[in-house]
């Protein structure tokens, strides 16, 4: 369970776009408003190489059914027919992120940060696997891996210490701190039927931008982790969003495993604490959520899914046309 919350922030979050076209800037202007509290740790996950097992859960409750048939009743192909994270993982073995560091002020990036920002996301990926493990039609077993297809920043960031491997991954240096359209699988594959076709061929002809690594495909990117330093959104006062193009944060957030666990499930199709109306939680406590959650949640140095994350998870993959 989540440790001693070491603050509390205002965040709304989005579900990403139901259109696979739409820009990647365009689905996480989603979002709405919050403030945000400046929190560093040094919590970082700890990652190990041995095989995943399924996750036991709790037994469902009548009010877990209650709140896991509303949130899905109305559900359609924007998040069965789209790509999500969870896809990414079972026909790939793999997650291929573009990192953005969009910034307005100049700041220093260390190998170390960038180490640190893809072990918060893989240690939240694969605890959604272990919640899949045991699921019809998901396959895959081995620890999932993620990886950078390229880092895509602004004239403001400057890099020190950086590995060997980091200093090999591709750059794009751009105003939108962003990498190649023509990569992008949320801009090029329109349903999640294209992606199970390919299977595990890794073959993305529409990107030129493309190194040989043989320990990790890097011909595309399946996702963005989006850092930025300013709020953002419709009313610029957004610190958050995640749907089936990524996750984006404050980087003055970037060691906060809750939130990272929050966007995450955002990133696998799960629901928000918006989906449910105020009606349903009068007649039942809401069960307890880090993506489902109220506006209100801790940014914590450590964090893990609820039960019912999970069986959220599970219901949303099974619905999906993926078989």
């Amino acid at each position: 369970m989540m440790n001693l919350c070491l603050g509390l922030a205002f965040v709304a979050l989005a579900v990403g776009s139901s259109d696979p076209e739409m820009s990647e800037d365009a689905a996480a202007q989603l979002s709405s408003g919050g403030e945000y509290l400046t929190m560093y740790s040094d919590y970082v996950p700890e990652l190990s190489s041995a095989p995943l097992t399924r996750r036991s859960l709790r037994d469902v409750t009548d009010t877990d059914q209650v709140y896991l048939d509303h949130a899905f009743k109305a559900v359609g192909e924007n998040v069965t027919e789209e790509q999500w994270l969870p896809h990414y993982i079972d026909t790939q073995g793999y997650i291929s992120l573009c990192l953005r560091l969009d910034f307005k002020e100049e700041r220093v990036v260390t190998g170390q940060d960038i180490s640190d920002a893809l072990a918060f996301f893989t240690a939240s990926a694969r605890d959604l696997q272990q919640g899949l493990i045991g699921e019809t039609h998901f396959s895959w077993t081995q620890p999932v891996k993620v990886g950078l297809f390229g880092i895509a920043h602004t004239s403001n960031v400057t890099f020190e210490g950086l590995t060997a491997e980091q200093n090999a991954t591709l750059k794009f240096q751009n105003t939108e701190a962003r990498c190649p359209a023509s990569c992008s699988r949320f801009l090029n594959k329109k349903t999640v039927k294209d992606l199970k076709i390919e299977g595990r061929s890794h073959d993305f002809p529409s990107c030129k931008e493309k190194r040989s690594n043989p320990d990790f495909p890097v011909n595309q990117y399946d996702l963005n982790l989006w850092y930025s330093d300013y709020s953002f959104g419709e009313s610029n006062t957004s610190v958050a969003a995640g749907g089936a193009w990524g996750v984006r944060m404050l980087w003055q957030n970037r060691d906060s495993a809750s939130l990272y666990y929050h966007m995450v499930g955002r990133a696998a199709g799960l629901p928000n604490g918006e989906n449910w109306p105020l009606w349903l939680e009068w007649w039942a406590i809401k069960p307890w959520s880090i993506v489902a959650s109220t506006y209100h949640y801790p940014l914590s140095s450590s964090s893990e899914f609820y039960d019912f994350d999970i069986m959220m998870l599970r219901r949303l993959w099974q619905m999906s046309p993926v078989k």
